[in-house]
């Protein structure tokens, strides 16, 4: 008895939190999982030309990847993707700056359009005859987009969670797809492709869901319940978003490019700059202070002048020691022999030398000497 009241209670645990868990998970859908989409507002908030509205027309903007829509047991004859693109595109063009990037030409359209302007003029030639005024020239393209979505992959991730215990059960499932959008710009008078744009997004599908079953009677009979809810992102939406992106991309690559140009920005006034007033000390004042710098340097001196000295304690310092050398012996000097010089003769019968010391001179007939003079070498 008591094992079938825990396990009853338990059940009723479990069915709870099964109950409040998949409540939550429907609650909040929205939520999860989110892929990052481009707000509507991109297109409206670019910045302003620096130029006229530009004059396009689109050509050929199609579903060209070809595939159905994928069916449980068969297969569908719907196509997996819209197949108006080619509307989206010009919307999107017509939003991008508030109107302000583009003019777009109807092309898609135009043998009605002929056939009204040829219905107007015949119309007027009845009514007024020869005054009938003729209707104005229409307005041709510089250049003119196509491309169209290339791509559609589904199942390019796939995933769940979920668990079971005692009978109660709740899963969360995902799947992801992804669409690719292709844009080009071509410029009609050469006919070059001045820009091609490629722009993937990805496409989330969500599935929650919850079972409960029980034995009612034993082995006998049994009751099981299931609930579940499932959250696609839809198609469209994603291949608008898609084109919108492709849009914005072409107006920042025409940019970079230099096909056209944003308006620059407008000058803001940063408002009044408070005055710095710078203030000329006097001679006066310079000298002042000058005098006062003085002042403290001679203090600081002179405090540092009467303060005692350290003392330091004589210290025996181990000096290592040296051993004694004997000098060697030197050669003694030796004086060298006096150099004289014999001067020429001053006369036939005095002859003079001289050192460096002195200069002496001697008369030769005599043998005698007349004069003995010591001289320094700066002397006569």
């Amino acid at each position: 008895m008591i094992h079938k009241l825990i396990a009853i209670v338990t059940a009723a645990l479990l069915v709870s939190g099964c109950a409040s868990t998949l409540a939550r998970t429907m609650k909040n859908l929205d939520q999860v999982p989110r892929i990052q989409t481009m707000n509507h507002s991109i297109l409206k908030d670019l910045r302003e030309p620096d130029q006229n509205p530009i004059i396009l027309a689109v050509y050929g903007f199609t579903d060209q990847t070809g595939q159905q829509k994928p069916g449980g047991a068969y297969a569908e004859m719907s196509k997996a993707v819209t197949q108006g693109s080619q509307h989206l595109l010009i919307k999107a063009l017509l939003d991008a700056g508030e109107g302000k990037w583009f003019r777009v030409l109807e092309r898609d359209t135009l043998q009605s359009l002929l056939q009204e302007r040829k219905l107007i003029r015949t119309t007027r030639q009845i009514t007024q005859g020869d005054k009938a005024k003729p209707l104005g020239p229409m307005l041709y393209a510089g250049a003119y987009l196509t491309g169209g979505i290339i791509g559609y992959d589904s199942n390019t991730l796939t995933g769940g969670v979920g668990y079971r215990f005692l009978g109660i059960g709740s899963s969360v499932q995902y799947r992801q797809d992804t669409v690719t959008v292709m844009l080009r710009l071509i410029n009609v008078v050469s006919g070059e492709i001045e820009l091609a744009i490629m722009v993937e997004k990805t496409i989330m599908s969500v599935g929650a869901g919850g079972d409960k079953f029980k034995y009612l009677d034993l082995d006998t009979q049994l009751l099981e319940v299931e609930a579940g809810v499932a959250v696609n992102e839809p198609v469209t939406y994603a291949v608008r978003k898609t084109i919108e992106g492709a849009v914005v991309e072409m107006i920042r690559a025409g940019e970079r490019k230099g096909l056209w140009h944003y308006k620059p920005e407008p000058w803001k006034d940063p408002g009044k700059i408070p005055k710095v007033e710078v203030v000329i000390p006097t001679d006066a004042e310079l000298l002042e202070e000058l005098e006062t710098i003085d002042n403290e340097i001679r203090t600081e001196v002179k405090e540092k002048a009467s303060q005692p000295l350290p003392k330091v304690e004589n210290e025996v310092i181990d000096k290592p020691a040296v051993a004694e050398t004997t000098p060697a012996p030197q050669p003694e000097q030796v004086d060298e022999p006096l150099k004289v010089k014999v001067e020429p003769p001053l006369s036939d019968g005095i002859v003079c030398e001289s050192s460096t010391h002195h200069f002496r001179c001697t008369e030769v007939a005599n043998e005698k000497t007349i004069t003995d003079t010591d001289t320094s070498p700066s002397g006569n």
